[in-house]
């Protein structure tokens, strides 16, 4: 089943490789926590059934988890692909899968500051295995359309005011299915900024900030990290 439509703004850098370590020892002074951080994102289009000549977009998000135990190294040491030093332990990969609807950028004069995407997951529950979703997103007529990966970082930082709420910072590389074994070394990392869960157009009941308060909140934190220049990402 679907869940109610919510709203997921974002805010895009560039980081060129060279500043890539200074960076992440910046960033990890503000975050709560640091993790490394690998998806593959699948891209599933449709024909609007009420509106010729759109599409529809289905995201297929599949993130890796992997247990590994390391000696002291830095929290950011590393990507998730290469040994992060020290004794590591490893049990294998394994995924989690979510669908989403992913609505092309709102073009409203309030969106106009980051690109605003209306969202709407999809529960996936009882699909253990990509093949399962995958049979899924065929069966209610999806075609896929691309596949990106991104592997690096990412930041859970803190909301001022707000306990359970978090922003969402990745530093990543973003890899095409082709560019497996390729050398990236001189290429930017991307930089981007959201909330941790999308949010709705007003403040919740349970004290959840808006979409405006959670845009003013991501520029403020994004102010504070030197050396970066944000942009929309349209």
């Amino acid at each position: 089943m679907a869940s109610q439509a919510q709203l997921l703004p974002s805010l895009f850098a560039l980081l060129p490789a060279e500043h890539r370590e200074l960076m992440l020892s910046r960033i990890s002074l503000l975050a709560l926590h640091v993790e490394q951080y690998h998806i593959q994102d699948d891209i599933y289009l449709a024909t609007h059934p009420v509106m010729p000549g759109q599409n529809r977009t289905l995201r297929l998000r599949a993130r890796r988890r992997q247990r590994r135990r390391a000696s002291v190294t830095p929290r950011w040491a590393g990507n998730i692909d290469l040994d992060v030093g020290g004794t590591v332990s490893s049990a294998g990969p394994s995924w989690d899968y979510s669908l989403a609807w992913i609505s092309p950028p709102l073009s409203g004069r309030e969106h106009a500051e980051m690109r605003v995407q209306a969202y709407v997951g999809l529960e996936v529950a009882g699909l253990s295995s990509r093949a399962e979703v995958e049979e899924f997103v065929a069966g209610i007529g999806f075609k896929h359309s691309h596949t990106y990966t991104r592997s690096g970082h990412l930041f859970h930082l803190p909301v001022p005011g707000q306990t359970t709420s978090t922003l969402h910072l990745t530093v990543t590389r973003v890899l095409g299915p082709d560019d497996k074994g390729a050398d990236h070394t001189t290429e930017p990392y991307l930089v981007q900024l959201q909330p941790g869960k999308p949010v709705g157009a007003v403040a919740s009941s349970r004290g959840e900030p808006s979409l405006q308060d959670t845009m003013r909140i991501m520029q403020d934190v994004s102010q504070r990290i030197d050396g970066l220049e944000w942009e929309s990402g349209r």
